[in-house]
């Protein structure tokens, strides 16, 4: 009977392993086929987003608005990341094919990034990777502005809230002494 059961244990974790591979393979294939699917919408979004971006950088000269402004800056920066994984994920692909996918997605699911960056280097299209490198810098530098905008916004209202106001003793009469 014991023998029974390891035979049985073993045969459900060769199947729950093989369920695990299955469920991988599946993960990507849909993945990638809804990148594709998708792709055109986030690009489009992100167009828009460079537009609306522009205006709230404009707007951030505004004290009062660095606030609102360093969190849209902050949120797109979010929308051109997922752009950028996309365009990156379908270049990778196209170049250099499913093996160098899943080694990208190994590296923590942005490697994917990286490597197509390579695969366009080693495949002299310069054009996709001066593509890739320009969105990998608008993601990170709209993050970083965004932030910087929202910290900006944050020090300036305790400094606001840190204010004495400085009353004169007599209001009819002020002198130099009133404000020691």
């Amino acid at each position: 009977m014991e023998t029974l059961k390891s035979i049985g244990g073993a045969v459900l974790g060769i199947i729950i392993f093989i369920g695990i591979i299955v469920g991988a393979i599946l993960l990507f294939t849909l993945g990638v086929q809804a990148s594709v699917v998708i792709a055109p919408y986030v690009y489009a979004i992100a167009g828009i987003l460079f537009f609306v971006n522009i205006i709230t950088l404009l707007s951030a000269i505004i004290p009062n608005a660095r606030g609102a402004a360093g969190w849209i800056l902050f949120i797109s920066s979010y929308i051109y990341g997922l752009a950028t994984w996309i365009y990156g994920l379908l270049v990778t692909l196209s170049l250099w094919g499913v093996l160098a996918i899943i080694i990208g997605l190994f590296l923590g699911g942005v490697g994917v990034v990286p490597i197509g960056m390579l695969a366009a280097i080693f495949h002299g299209r310069w054009d996709i990777f001066f593509t890739l490198l320009i969105l990998v810098i608008l993601t990170y530098g709209t993050r970083m502005v965004g932030m910087a905008l929202a910290e900006s916004h944050e020090r300036r209202s305790q400094e606001d809230d840190n204010i004495i106001e400085l009353k004169a003793e007599n209001e009819d009469k002020r002198s130099w002494r009133d404000l020691e």
